[in-house]
């Protein structure tokens, strides 16, 4: 049933939407003497529900006093903060941050979690919010005006903050729409690279990021700078959802990568670099990018064997690889020629984590209805596939992914950091099958869930 929170506040927040993500509804009402209107509202909401025309996928109504955080005391269970588990699982909040943990935590706590565990915010390094899973990637942007897409945005990004999802970026939109999402404190903290780079008629060209040769790709990175955004996407390599260029083969000249490297670095801005084969994955290590996305080394037989001396030049980088994992337990089996692929990838990406290379979570959000954008919880599976421990995998999910974007006052429960916050029932850390449920989010302290 759609509800109606009872809670001493100054405006009023009604969200709904259907299961497919395709209706969303948002109302806000900012003085107390609405919330008649607003409860109309909920029934007319539930009325559709009930009728037929709208299935329920999540509702919430809240009243808040102002974007300001409370103080807060929380306790549950236990609490995983980024890096292990911390007893008591007590965590004290103040004005948006985490001002006290563990036993150093004083006062009664205003909300007690029995048999839950606290876990800072989940980290998805790489989403694509103007995406909605509906066709091919050129379908599912080209029936949309810039507007369109932006409120398409919002409603994903709400999807993936209900998830768990506290921090994102997003690797790829159309006209720098996700840039203006950037400060809504409904929504996650949102880091975007506006539309990626790539050579004409490339992989997502139809994103607007097209250039025809090294010194446009250069003056893309300006361009991007200039626009405010927090970092560059370049598409190293071709990739599976644009036909025009495989993903085994190289867009981009190795002087040209490292240029427009060297460039953003130069504006103070990282480079997250798409690369599926084993060139461009070298050039990517050769160029200094900060991360790499897929880092799949597929090859034109879909059977990745490495050079071994690749792999260890990319332990020795540094560079993170953001692996685009997760999908929905739900979700119809993957065609046949991935379902045989992917098991060849985790081996591989086995193989680099027992090298050193730290591995963090990029589900891809967006891009097929496998991977809605709340799909982050599900990505633990393929890291304990990889070998991971459960809290391995916990901090790959939160600090780890933290660290790679450049966060560190995020994913992860210290004093000073951002108190993004969930709530998971049951011990993740022993079982991860315990992250499918999202109790309860928190952003920046205030009650999203």
């Amino acid at each position: 049933m759609l509800h109606f929170g009872e809670f001493e506040a100054e405006y009023v927040i009604v969200n709904a939407s259907d299961r497919a993500g395709e209706r969303f509804a948002t109302i806000r009402f900012y003085d107390p003497e609405d919330v008649d209107e607003a409860k109309a509202e909920l029934d007319r909401l539930q009325g559709e529900i009930e009728a037929g025309t709208a299935s329920l996928h999540a509702s919430y109504c809240r009243l808040m006093r102002s974007t300001s955080s409370p103080s807060m005391v929380l306790e549950a269970d236990r609490l995983f903060d980024g890096h292990s588990s911390v007893t008591p699982g007590r965590v004290a909040v103040s004005d948006g941050v985490i001002s006290a943990v563990g036993d150093l935590v004083e006062g009664e706590p205003d909300e007690r979690l029995v048999g839950h565990t606290l876990l800072p915010g989940l980290v998805d390094c790489h989403q694509h919010l103007v995406f909605d899973g509906d066709g091919t990637f050129e379908e599912q942007v080209g029936r949309c005006d810039d507007d369109e897409l932006r409120e398409r945005a919002r409603t994903n990004a709400r999807l993936a903050l209900e998830g768990g999802v506290t921090t994102l970026r997003d690797l790829g939109d159309r006209g720098y729409v996700t840039l203006d999402l950037r400060d809504d404190p409904e929504l996650p903290t949102i880091l975007a690279s506006g539309p990626p780079l790539t050579i004409v008629q490339g992989h997502c060209w139809y994103l607007g990021g097209e250039c025809a040769d090294g010194d446009a790709l250069v003056a893309g990175v300006r361009e991007r700078h200039e626009r405010g955004c927090d970092v560059v996407k370049i598409m190293a390599t071709g990739g599976a959802g644009t036909p025009t260029v495989p993903g085994w083969v190289s867009q981009f000249a190795p002087d040209d990568l490292r240029r427009a490297v060297a460039e953003a670095h130069g504006l103070g801005l990282p480079v997250a670099a798409h690369c599926h084969g084993e060139d461009g994955i070298a050039q990517a290590v050769d160029a200094g990018v900060d991360t790499i996305e897929h880092c799949t080394f597929i090859n034109p037989e879909l059977n990745p064997d490495p050079d071994p001396a690749l792999l260890e030049r990319l332990a020795a980088s540094g560079i993170e690889l953001s692996a685009t994992i997760g999908e929905c337990p739900a979700a119809p089996p993957p065609p046949p020629v991935i379902a045989e692929v992917r098991p060849k990838i985790r081996r591989v990406h086995a193989r680099l984590r027992e090298m050193g290379v730290q591995i963090v979570v990029g589900t891809d959000a967006g891009i097929s209805p496998a991977k809605p954008h709340d799909v982050a919880r599900y990505a633990i599976s393929a890291l304990t596939d990889m070998g991971m421990s459960p809290v391995e995998a916990l901090h790959a999910m939160t600090a780890a992914g933290a660290d790679a974007i450049d966060r560190p006052d995020k994913g992860r429960i210290a004093v000073g950091a951002a108190a993004d916050l969930i709530a998971v029932p049951g011990d993740p850390t022993e079982d991860p099958t315990a992250m499918a449920t999202i109790s309860r989010v928190w952003r920046a302290g205030r009650p999203i869930l």
